[in-house]
């Protein structure tokens, strides 16, 4: 039987104590007064929420008294809209509703079109009231009801976390990035997902908070080239250079099948500040069999980002054995597929080629005249793909 509490008004300074949701309903949603003086459900840090859901959460304001990270059971008009976020002593509710109409909080409304220069537009349909003294990171949830391929452009990567800040009177950016596994469990998408800022705020400078669609401007990283190669094993190696940076931050490096949905692969930290040729590379120890594209994200200080051209390779998982290695005679190649090889090298570790046929001999690659040292072979295939692989000649 369905359990919905119409009305739960909780005195300031009192608070309800669940040790777990789920033993005080079986199913149902707990309203309580979101005006001032707003009613408060409070819990602690073993608090235990289990089947949280559109018929089964706090339509009102939620307190967590506790410093572990807290998803926050909020709801509003049957919609569970949760958010998250550690500082003990933070509360929050959802609303569904336009944050450029409402008057609760006592602020509002908070007009969509005052916004600063990095943000391009302002999800009207819902908001998060957050509030806290202490510093925390926060992550807020969407859901297909949301419309952030809408609000994007269907760029999820452009989605962001705003606040209206009460200093500048005007929404602000706040640095954040998408959870690839979100608090709403499975994978952020279009549809669904989770978004957390990538930094400590502290809610009380927010009047609310809400999503948003970043702008993308061009960063002032000067960017050479993104090269994708085959490694021994199958990984994949992206080498890239920049010849100046200023204010730069990290590179993440996307990964996608389609050209459609990227997902995050991992990190490099930039130079930050370079006027000069550095160097950077990234090794994918899991690419797919298969077409794999590649591209960055290049993201500064402030949270703006750009992203360079997509460069993609081919990997094949095709096994060769190169034997005996080390050699010192003869090295022999067992490959499947033999007739779809178009072309063998072998070069010094210095580059120099050594040896070059179009097809693999039966009776082994003769390396008995060559110096000691490492090797590298190549083999290339009619598809495109190329085996690399490490020999050591010795003597």
């Amino acid at each position: 039987m369905k359990m919905i509490f119409k009305q739960i008004d909780i005195l300031a300074g009192c608070a309800l104590l669940f040790t777990s949701l789920a033993a005080s309903a079986q199913s149902g949603v707990l309203v309580t007064k979101r005006s001032a003086p707003f009613g408060v459900v409070t819990f602690t840090d073993a608090s235990t929420l289990t089947g949280i859901s559109n018929t089964k959460h706090i339509d009102g304001y939620v307190k967590k008294n506790g410093s572990s990270n807290f998803i926050f059971p909020v709801g509003d008009n049957n919609i569970y809209r949760p958010f998250a976020a550690a500082a003990d002593g933070t509360t929050g509710a959802y609303f569904l509703e336009d944050p450029g109409s409402t008057t609760i909080p006592e602020a509002g409304p908070f007009s969509t079109t005052e916004k600063d220069s990095k943000i391009t537009a302002i999800d009207s349909k819902e908001f998060w009231d957050i509030d806290g003294q202490n510093e925390t990171k926060i992550s807020l949830t969407w859901n297909a009801a949301s419309g952030v391929a809408q609000l994007t452009g269907s760029t999820i990567d452009l989605l962001t976390i705003v606040g209206w800040s009460k200093t500048s009177l005007r929404w602000e950016k706040i640095s954040s990035g998408i959870d690839q596994t979100s608090i709403l469990g499975g994978a952020s998408n279009l549809t669904a997902g989770s978004i957390t800022s990538t930094a400590a705020v502290i809610p009380d400078n927010y009047s609310i908070f809400t999503l948003a669609s970043a702008s993308s401007s061009p960063l002032p990283v000067t960017l050479i080239g993104l090269r994708a190669s085959i490694n021994e094993g199958s990984t994949v190696n992206l080498d890239w250079k920049t010849t100046s940076e200023q204010n730069s931050q990290q590179f993440d490096i996307q990964h996608s099948i389609d050209g459609k949905i990227w997902n995050f692969k991992g990190s490099v930290d930039a130079r930050g500040e370079s006027s000069s040729t550095v160097s950077y590379t990234f090794t994918d120890d899991k690419p797919v069999s298969g077409e794999n594209l590649y591209r960055l994200k290049m993201i500064d200080r402030d949270g703006t980002f750009a992203y360079s051209k997509i460069e993609g390779i081919r990997v094949v998982n095709f096994s060769a054995v190169f034997y005996p290695n080390p050699t010192s005679d003869r090295l022999f190649v067992n490959i499947p597929d033999l007739a779809d090889v178009i072309a063998v090298s072998l070069k010094s570790s210095s580059g120099i080629s050594v040896y070059s046929a179009t097809t693999i001999p039966a009776s082994g690659i003769d390396v008995k005249n060559l110096d000691t040292g490492i090797y590298v072979i190549q083999i290339f295939m009619r598809d495109g793909t190329c085996k690399t692989h490490k020999i050591l000649v010795a003597k």
